[in-house]
Formats: C-alpha cells, structure tokens, sequence
C-alpha cells in the first residue's frame, strides 16, 4: 500500500502522511483533517517514521475508557523522526511532483491580507496598595 505526503498548496504547510490503496481512499483519509481541494500529494518511496531512541511499548495504555477522568496515554511523537528518503521529500532535497487534489483549482493562490499598522496603545494606570 503507498504512502503519500500531503500538504496545503498555499504555503506547503503539512497535513500529513498517509497510506491509501487508491486516489479514492487518499482523498477520505487526507479529508478527515483539511479541505483537500487546497492540497497536493506526492507518493513517498520505500521509508517510514521510526524511533532512533527509547520508545514507549505497544500497545499504549489508552487508561480506562468508562472513566471520564482517566487520562489516555498519548503518542509518543516527540522521539519519532523519518527514514532518510523521507526526510529528503519532506525537506525538498529530492525531486517531487506534487499532484493538486483537484486539477482544474485556481491558478493563484489567495493573497495574504493586508497588514494594517497598530493604532496607539491604551496605558492602563495601576492602582497603588
């Protein structure tokens, strides 16, 4: 099943990596969490996200789930980085062709709104004790 990284048009933010079996279930799964129709994707070769350091052992406790108060553990994402491939697609050092979900989108992105300059500041006088 390939592996795709999808990210917004506008800016290249990333939304994410995700696995599909086809164009279909890519558009599912990258919809979950962004308006795809401001994003593209490129298939990722060969690679993966791993953990050079101490993990946390699977499964994680999700804690007890009839209990409001009890807390799920999260993912432990702070030690996790890519494989090297990856890393080079993510960070531009190797050659990508990003496909628009939707082919016929606008041809310029939206411009970034004006800046408008602060007005003065209010000086809020504090009361002594």
């Amino acid at each position: 099943m390939p592996a795709y990284l999808v990210r917004l048009i506008k800016n290249h933010d990333i939304v994410g990596i995700f696995t599909a079996d086809d164009f279909e279930d890519l558009l599912i799964v990258a919809d979950e969490c962004t308006d795809i129709d401001g994003c593209e994707y490129v298939e990722l070769p060969p690679g993966g996200i791993m953990w050079e350091s101490p993990a946390v052992p699977l499964p994680l406790d999700a804690g007890d789930l009839d209990d409001d108060e009890s807390e799920v553990q999260p993912f432990p994402w702070a030690g996790a980085s890519l494989t090297e491939r990856w890393w080079n697609f993510a960070y531009g050092f190797e050659e990508a062709e990003w496909v628009p979900f939707v082919v016929d989108g606008p041809e310029e992105p939206e411009p970034e709104p004006e800046r408008r300059p602060f007005g003065p500041g209010l000086v809020v006088p504090l009361r002594g004790k």
